[in-house]
């Protein structure tokens, strides 16, 4: 199947993706040189991204204010502020099923999930997500944002593989049929 919705995430051993304020430096931090993680070839994969207004407004905001990250990749937002569309940038106005059903049938590649924690939620409560992509970073947060937030569905999940490239473990799942 063309359009997989997926998951490609890092977070910390205990599940953190951000910490408490939001920054997510200790990305960035292992003892040994970290590689692409993959990043590339899944990035090429991809034609649409969906994330949530947080996450949005970080990059657009904080990490990347002078230009867009995923510049040429359709992007939907899910928000409760004001939003403003912008070439490929797009309001997520419609509920996760049907969403996906609009950019599957406007493109055959791959729709990355980029999140946060509530709008994975979202996708999941709708058993939506195809395949995930974790990759646990070298590093214990003891709080922050979770990967996956209180009143997550149960989800049973069939393990694809599991390998570790330096310090930093990659775990890839994909929905049972």
């Amino acid at each position: 199947m063309s359009g997989k919705l997926i998951l490609y995430v890092a977070c910390s051993v205990d599940g953190y993706i951000a910490e408490s304020d939001g920054s997510i430096g200790f990305l960035e931090e292992s003892p040994t040189p970290l590689s692409d993680l993959g990043y590339e070839a899944f990035y090429a994969s991809v034609d649409t991204l969906i994330m949530g207004g947080t996450t949005y407004r970080q990059i657009a905001d904080e990490l990347s204010p002078e230009k867009w990250l995923y510049e040429g990749k359709n992007t939907y937002i899910y928000t409760r502020h004001p939003f403003k569309e912008k070439q490929g940038i797009k309001l997520a106005d419609a509920p996760p099923k049907e969403l996906l059903e609009k950019i599957r049938s406007d493109t055959t590649g791959d729709i990355w999930l980029v999140g946060g924690g509530e709008i994975v939620k979202m996708f999941m409560e709708e058993n939506l997500v195809d395949r995930y992509m974790l990759y646990i970073m070298p590093n214990v947060l003891g709080n922050g944002i979770p990967l996956f937030p209180q009143g997550f569905p149960a989800s049973r999940v069939a393990l694809e593989r599991v390998q570790n490239i330096n310090d930093v473990v990659e775990i890839i799942y994909n929905k049972l049929p």
